[in-house]
């Protein structure tokens, strides 16, 4: 009798003090500078008891950028994987590929300014020929800039032509910066090392900001029917409220079997697993008629999941009688098939969300 109370205590301190003794990684961010616009998404450890008092077992940002693996012992690489920059991957692998064409412009700015500098003598400034041939080679280097953007936004069926305008139209950023350019090298007073590099200075302010300007239009692109954060962030809360019950009720039916010798309960897990398929459910819809409407609507897919997480838990062998470590073992393997089958219906979601996004643009 007083082996079986050890075990059951050992249960209660297993959901309730195992926070204490896991290991925790910290979350990898990635500094993208004026398009760190992403938040992360955190999956903390999906088993049962894990998180601190008052907190879901799954926090959710979807569509967001960053990545985390779970706490402590257990599946921590696969459960949680972020996803994408700022709201959109899609938007954020543009933005990339428009940084990179600014990039090649840099490189034909100074290979332009070394000729300049070559008209001019170390007491008067460029020739009007070399500023000609200035003036030429940056409306060539724009020209090329302007072209590589337009490739990189034409995957945006429905806004890429509108932000193709703002960036490289007649009035966009590029032609605003071209003039800032040829101004600018109107004003190189000689061929010294100062004057170039002042002149440097001067044309790099005027591209990082051009740059920014392109890169902030494209991450901050959000057409009419996009699920925005602040809807997303009511899913979370639903969903997190969804997960606490269900895994409150894993845990007491843990309990109850280690205390039988005793497999799952399949009513037990059935029922839980049924609530929960419902609150979830009703957090998708809130996502959005025309979402859950679309056929990026997960909840099929988030049902087939479900169906696999009641044929898993309830597969688990049932502990020894009096075992400590087969009891122990038990709840392990309860707390990892929780951790990986949350961790999948929270991708399924996530990309779900994403997808239907990133088919707005």
């Amino acid at each position: 009798m007083s082996r079986s109370r050890d075990i059951l205590r050992r249960v209660g301190s297993f959901w309730s003090e195992h926070p204490s003794r896991s290991r925790r990684r910290r979350a990898k961010t990635t500094a993208l500078g004026v398009e760190n616009l992403e938040g992360r998404m955190v999956l903390s450890a999906l088993g049962v008891g894990y998180p601190a008092e008052g907190h879901s077992a799954v926090a959710f940002n979807l569509g967001n950028g960053g990545d985390q693996g779970g706490e402590g012992e257990g599946p921590g690489e696969g459960a949680g994987t972020g996803h994408g920059e700022t709201q959109s991957s899609l938007l954020g692998q543009d933005a990339a590929a428009v940084r990179q064409a600014f990039q090649t412009f840099d490189a034909s700015y100074l290979s332009a300014v070394a000729a300049l500098r070559a008209t001019a003598t170390s007491t008067s400034g460029p020739t009007a020929a070399g500023l000609t041939a200035f003036d030429n080679s940056i409306a060539s280097a724009i020209s090329t800039l302007n072209s590589a953007i337009t490739t990189d936004l034409s995957n945006l069926t429905n806004t890429g032509a509108t932000l193709t305008s703002t960036i490289v139209g007649s009035g966009g950023y590029t032609a605003t910066l071209q003039s800032e350019i040829d101004s600018a090298a109107t004003g190189l007073a000689n061929s010294s090392n100062s004057a170039v590099l002042s002149l440097n200075h001067e044309v790099n302010t005027y591209l990082h900001t051009t740059q920014s300007q392109a890169t902030s239009a494209i991450l901050s692109d959000s057409p009419a029917g996009t699920i925005t954060a602040t809807t997303q962030q009511t899913y979370r809360q639903a969903a997190s409220t969804a997960y606490e019950a269900f895994n409150s009720a894993i845990s007491s039916a843990a309990q109850t079997a280690v205390s039988g010798s005793a497999a799952l309960s399949s009513t037990a897990v059935s029922t839980a697993v049924a609530t929960l398929e419902t609150a979830l459910n009703s957090a998708i819809s809130g996502l959005g008629t025309a979402f859950t409407s679309s056929t990026y609507n997960p909840t099929a897919t988030v049902a087939t999941d479900l169906t696999n997480l009641t044929s898993q838990l309830t597969a688990i062998a049932a502990p020894t009688a009096g075992n400590t470590a087969s009891a122990n073992l038990f709840l392990r393997t309860v707390r990892i098939t929780l951790w990986q089958a949350e961790g999948a219906i929270n991708q399924v979601v996530v990309t779900a969300v994403q997808n239907y996004n990133n088919s707005l643009l």
